[in-house]
C-alpha cells in the first residue's frame, strides 16, 4: 500500500464485530487495513480473567493488525489491563471516551468522561507514564455540548497519544442526525496529535467529500456503513490511483449477491459452532441483517419476516428464499445506514 493510500479501520461495535465476524469478514472482503476490537472493561483484580481477553487473543484474530480497546476510569486498572495486553503482543491500546450509551456515561466512563478534563488529565498522567503500550483515544464532541471536546483538547495535547479518533456527534445524539463537520474541523486544527475521522462513512461519495475537505487526514474508521455495505472498503481503495489492481483476484469480483451469500453462510456456521440453541444464534444473525438488508432490493420485506422468526430452520428458509431473488443496490439508502437501529455500544 502506498503511503498516500487511505488507512481504513474497522470500528469497534460491541456484540457485532466479534472475533468471529472479523475473521469471516476478512476472508470475504478486501480493503480493510486495521481493526479495533470492541471495548473490554477494566477491572480491579490482581489477575485478569482470561475470559475477558478471549475476543482479542492473537490466535483468534483475522490476520489484520488489531488494536484492543479498553473502557474505564481508574488508571491502575487500565495499566494492569494494558500490561496483560502487552504480554499478548499488543503494542497499542485505545481508551474509549466515546461510548454514548447513558448507563455507561452515568458512571463517568466512555463519553461520560468528556465533561471532566481534570479527571482525564489525572488519568492520562498515570497511564501514559506507566503503560507498556502506546495509548490512543476515541472521543465524541461532548455529552450534550460540543465545547466539551474543545475544552478537553489542551489536555489531550499534553500527552504522547498515538492517535485521537473523533466521531463528530455528541453522546446525546447517539447516531441520529448528521455529523458536525464544522466542529470536527475546528477540533482537527487544534489537536496536535494524529487524528482519525469516524462517522457516517456510508458511501464513496461522502468519503470523497471528506478527503477533499480534509486532505491531511489519511486514517478513517468505518462502522455501520461498512456493515451495511461490506464492499465499501474495496470501492474506496479501487477509487485510489495507488491501488494495484492485481490485488483483486477473480474470486473477489464475482456477483455481489453471491459473495453476500457465502459471507452469511460462513458467519452463520461460525456462530452455530460456538452458541447453543436457536435463540442466541438468531440474536446474532438478526442483528447482522439489521445492516445487511439495507442494500438488498427486497431487504425490507426480508427483515420484517426475519424479526418474527423464532426457529433457526425457519430463518434459513427465509434467507435462502429472499437472497435467491435479491439484487444489490450499491448506493441505495446509503444515508439510512446511519439510522439503523442499534442495540450495541460502539
Amino acid at each position: 500500500m502506498s503511503d498516500t493510500d487511505p488507512t481504513l479501520i474497522l470500528a469497534p461495535m460491541r456484540g457485532i464485530t466479534t472475533m468471529h465476524y472479523r475473521r469471516v469478514f476478512v476472508r470475504h472482503f478486501q480493503g480493510l487495513d486495521l481493526e479495533m476490537a470492541p471495548f473490554i472493561s477494566t477491572v480491579s483484580a490482581e489477575k485478569i480473567n482470561p475470559k475477558l481477553l478471549k475476543d482479542i487473543l492473537p490466535e483468534n484474530n483475522s490476520g489484520l493488525p488489531l488494536i484492543p480497546q479498553l473502557i474505564g476510569n481508574k488508571a491502575d486498572d487500565f495499566v494492569q489491563m494494558s500490561i496483560a495486553l502487552h504480554d499478548l503482543g499488543y503494542e497499542e491500546v485505545n481508551w474509549n471516551m466515546g461510548c454514548p450509551h447513558k448507563p455507561i456515561r452515568k458512571k463517568r466512563r466512555g463519553s461520560g468522561l468528556l465533561p471532566y478534563p481534570d479527571t482525564v488529565d489525572a488519568f492520562l498522567d498515570q497511564v501514559c507514564d506507566r503503560s507498556p503500550c502506546k495509548i490512543s483515544v476515541k472521543v465524541r464532541l461532548g455529552v450534550s455540548n460540543k465545547l466539551e471536546l474543545m475544552k478537553l483538547i489542551p489536555i489531550l495535547n499534553k500527552y504522547p497519544l498515538s492517535e485521537i479518533v473523533v466521531h463528530p456527534r455528541t453522546a446525546e445524539q447517539m447516531y441520529k442526525g448528521t455529523v458536525d463537520l464544522d466542529a470536527f474541523e475546528e477540533a482537527f486544527h487544534l489537536l496536535t496529535r494524529p487524528v482519525c475521522y469516524n462517522g457516517d462513512i456510508n458511501n464513496i461519495s461522502f468519503f470523497k467529500s471528506l478527503k477533499t475537505r480534509f486532505p491531511k487526514i489519511n486514517r478513517f474508521m468505518l462502522g455501520r456503513g461498512l456493515l451495511a455495505n461490506p464492499f465499501l472498503c474495496e470501492e474506496i481503495k479501487a477509487d485510489s490511483a495507488h491501488l494495484r489492481r492485481c490485488e483483486f483476484t477473480p474470486s473477489k469480483v464475482c456477483r455481489k449477491i453471491t459473495r453476500i451469500i457465502h459471507f452469511h453462510e460462513e458467519l452463520l456456521s461460525a456462530y452455530e459452532s460456538v452458541l447453543y440453541g436457536d435463540q442466541p444464534v438468531l440474536g446474532k444473525m438478526k442483528e447482522f441483517w439489521t445492516y445487511q438488508t439495507i442494500h438488498l432490493s427486497n431487504g425490507h420485506k426480508m427483515f420484517k419476516k426475519l424479526k418474527k422468526t423464532q426457529r433457526l430452520s425457519t430463518y434459513k428458509e427465509i434467507v435462502a428464499e429472499f437472497l435467491a431473488d435479491a439484487t444489490w443496490r450499491a448506493d441505495y439508502l446509503s444515508s439510512k445506514a446511519s439510522d439503523a437501529p442499534l442495540t450495541t455500544m460502539p
